[in-house]
């Protein structure tokens, strides 16, 4: 993982609060690891924190599952062990019928994404409005997901022009009711092979100060 001095400080905060709570910590020296659910660049399940070192967003990576692991272990009501979301998206069979499930992982996802913003801010970890605007497109990579019927292992949905799209402040929960077919169309020319914005850049942390 990239780090900087303030993601130093952080991580090992992170490891002791880990440990007193007896939680796992798994960093693997991949860009990518299996879980439950398929091949991602992290994971965590409450027991575990899974982390692939060479992602290289491994850092947010890092925060992000760090932020899952304080919703388990403050039980918030949005932490479950399950989530229909992804047995109907391993069948194909997301619909409008069950759209509750989708939104149901959003709803997830975007606390997590605040935790992560305010743990960025309490240690100076990332470029904040970056990291919002990276958020923003994962969220609505859910929606992209929905209509594809299919993840997308790859950090490719950080494509710039999308990223670039994105406000630079987490969009509110009530925004992602609706689906916005200009942006799936965005998702589209970023992702699919001969879209008008596919490419393979490299993706660059949003660390401050990386070392």
């Amino acid at each position: 993982m990239n780090q900087s001095q303030s993601f130093a400080a952080f991580f090992k905060y992170a490891q002791t609060y880990l440990q007193e709570n007896k939680k796992k910590l798994q960093l693997v020296n991949a860009r990518n690891i299996n879980s439950p659910d398929g091949k991602c660049s992290g994971w965590c399940d409450g027991k575990t924190l899974a982390v692939a070192t060479k992602n290289p967003i491994a850092t947010e990576v890092f925060v992000h599952e760090f932020s899952h692991m304080n919703q388990a272990i403050e039980a918030s009501s949005l932490w479950k062990n399950n989530y229909k979301f992804w047995s109907h998206l391993k069948r194909k069979t997301l619909a409008l019928s069950n759209w509750d499930y989708v939104m149901e992982v959003i709803e997830l996802e975007r606390d997590c994404e605040m935790r992560a913003l305010k743990h960025s801010k309490k240690w100076s970890l990332f470029d904040n409005q970056l990291y919002a605007q990276r958020a923003n497109v994962y969220l609505l990579f859910y929606h992209y997901v929905f209509i594809k019927q299919k993840w997308i292992t790859s950090t490719a949905i950080y494509n710039p022009i999308l990223v670039d799209a994105m406000p630079n402040k987490i969009l509110p929960l009530d925004y992602f009711y609706k689906i916005d077919m200009n942006i799936m169309k965005l998702f589209d020319s970023c992702l699919l092979r001969g879209g008008s914005h596919y490419n393979k850049q490299p993706l660059q942390s949003a660390l401050i100060n990386a070392l």
